[in-house]
């Protein structure tokens, strides 16, 4: 994503709000995909396929309405991330916001009655600090210190005196709270998925329980999904990009690279899907930082990203917290 964003002059940057949309509509089609594949072969058909996700969908509405929250969850939480991100320095933002772990394990704790012993407890808390370490940007020591080695440009300047610590320290509090939320939420909708009470009668080509289990999971990546691209639509790219969109149209700057990105961050979303059903929010946690990691890695190859003694630090202690929860599991 950043060599898509960074090798390119800005005036030739696509818009990120489409690309994070375009995301969503495709696993939107490949959970479509899924879920026609594992109909029954004697009742395949792509009028079966509108008979089944208009019952769940439609019918069912109850169920597809409890995905809204999350949906509605994720939009604000990415626009706290940019308020966040506005007002405060990088390393402070990027130390900060590693609470996110801490407070997914908080409300696995309150919302799934999962416990946690004292061992996993110090794991997370390792983790978070490793994780930490890990993202901070270069001379992000003297930064949080509040003494810069190198002296500031007039623009600089001007922009650290239009940041409010406070609105960005909120800002990132809140988004870790809301990044708990959501996503334990979703495990819970995704883990107790029924499919709808009259679905035997309706169409019983279409359920064994093991069947009826694995496609849930796609349907209720179905229905996040459209609530994101709704309220995403809406809200981030017509109106935050729409005049520009309205210019140059909506696939503007696009490129392989950037069509590549798009389907990696859908291949993403849909893996995060998976883990949460057949693991859980915490452990996709320790995965996630373990991802940054490697992708450290890989920047080291591609941008001569610089390893710095912190970063060996960080990653070792990821390491250990990795082991460490896993051993009391």
């Amino acid at each position: 994503m950043r060599y898509t964003r960074a090798s390119v002059p800005a005036d030739k940057l696509y818009l990120a709000s489409t690309a994070v949309l375009m995301s969503e509509v495709i696993k939107t089609l490949v959970c479509l995909a899924v879920v026609y594949r594992l109909l029954p072969i004697h009742g395949r058909s792509l009028k079966k396929l509108y008979n089944f996700l208009y019952r769940e969908l439609v019918i069912n509405w109850e169920e597809t309405i409890k995905l809204a929250l999350p949906a509605a969850l994720y939009l604000v939480q990415n626009n706290l991330q940019y308020v966040a991100a506005t007002n405060l320095d990088a390393a402070t933002f990027q130390v900060t916001y590693q609470l996110k772990i801490l407070t997914t394990a908080f409300f696995s704790v309150v919302m799934l009655n999962r416990r946690l012993s004292k061992t996993k407890w110090t794991a997370l808390a390792i983790l978070t600090a490793g994780i930490a370490l890990v993202v901070l940007p270069k001379d992000a020591i003297y930064q949080l210190l509040g003494r810069e080695t190198v002296a500031l440009t007039e623009q600089e300047a001007n922009k650290i005196g239009n940041q409010s610590n406070a609105k960005g320290l909120i800002s990132v509090l809140a988004a870790c709270v809301l990044s708990g939320i959501a996503g334990v939420y979703f495990e819970k909708i995704v883990k107790t998925a029924v499919p709808h009470k009259d679905a035997i009668k309706m169409d019983s080509l279409l359920y064994d329980a093991d069947k009826a289990a694995k496609i849930q999971l796609w349907i209720r990546n179905i229905q996040l999904s459209m609530f994101s691209v709704l309220l995403g639509g809406v809200f981030v790219v017509g109106l935050q990009d729409g005049p520009a969109i309205w210019r140059n149209g909506f696939f503007q700057n696009y490129s392989v690279m950037t069509w590549i990105v798009i389907i990696i961050q859908a291949g993403g979303g849909l893996i995060v899907g998976l883990v949460v059903k057949y693991a859980d929010n915490i452990l996709k946690g320790f995965a996630t930082s373990i991802s940054i990691i490697l992708s450290s890695l890989i920047s080291y190859w591609l941008f001569q990203f610089e390893v710095s003694i912190l970063f060996g630090l960080g990653a070792l202690l990821v390491v250990y917290a990795t082991y460490l929860y896993g051993i009391s599991t």
